[in-house]
């Protein structure tokens, strides 16, 4: 059995893009927002939503994921207010950031407890603020890490990408594809 970890209605349409023998459980948890080493923050917050529904179904298989977008030496999680929002997308115009999914998958009864990162880079054009401002019309940009979908109206940001676009999205489908083919769970 699998469980998908999350509440992001774009994980679990990514994942039915593979299989359609999967459960959703939320995993309730805090993720972590801060450490040493950010960039590792997607992986283990992966990890940590993996490891607590596994607690409550020892014999599943979980899939836990994590995205974040990287800026700088900064981390921009999902926007607050749509001035942050605005603030997000203005700091990414004109730019490359990278696109940083962590996966993994958990089954305590077969001592299971794999994670990985998955790196993509996407650049936008400049964006002035009317083109901020439209792209905030047409998107929900509060429940995205970096204030974008890179899967609605890119046109918009002028988004290009180098890497798996799925993991843009949230679920980097290529390894999972291969690692869930592993335990015959495809």
């Amino acid at each position: 059995m699998l469980i998908l970890a999350s509440e992001s209605p774009r994980r679990k349409v990514l994942l039915e893009k593979i299989t359609g023998r999967f459960s959703v459980v939320p995993a309730g948890v805090d993720e972590l927002e801060s450490g040493n080493e950010p960039e590792k923050l997607p992986q283990m917050n992966a990890l940590l939503k993996a490891q607590a529904v596994s607690e409550r179904f020892p014999e599943a298989f979980v899939l836990g994921a994590d995205t974040a977008v990287f800026a700088g030496t900064g981390m921009l999680g999902k926007p607050e207010s749509p001035e942050e929002a605005a603030e997000m997308l203005e700091l990414l115009g004109g730019r490359s950031h990278k696109v940083i999914s962590g996966t993994a998958l958990v089954c305590r009864s077969q001592g299971v407890c794999r994670a990985w990162s998955t790196v993509s880079k996407v650049t936008f054009k400049p964006l002035t603020r009317d083109e901020i401002a439209e792209y905030m019309k047409q998107v929900n940009v509060l429940d995205k890490a970096g204030a974008y979908a890179i899967q609605e109206y890119p046109e918009l940001l002028g988004a290009v990408w180098e890497g798996e676009l799925e993991n843009i999205i949230g679920l980097p489908l290529l390894r999972l594809t291969e690692i869930l083919r592993e335990y015959d769970l495809l």
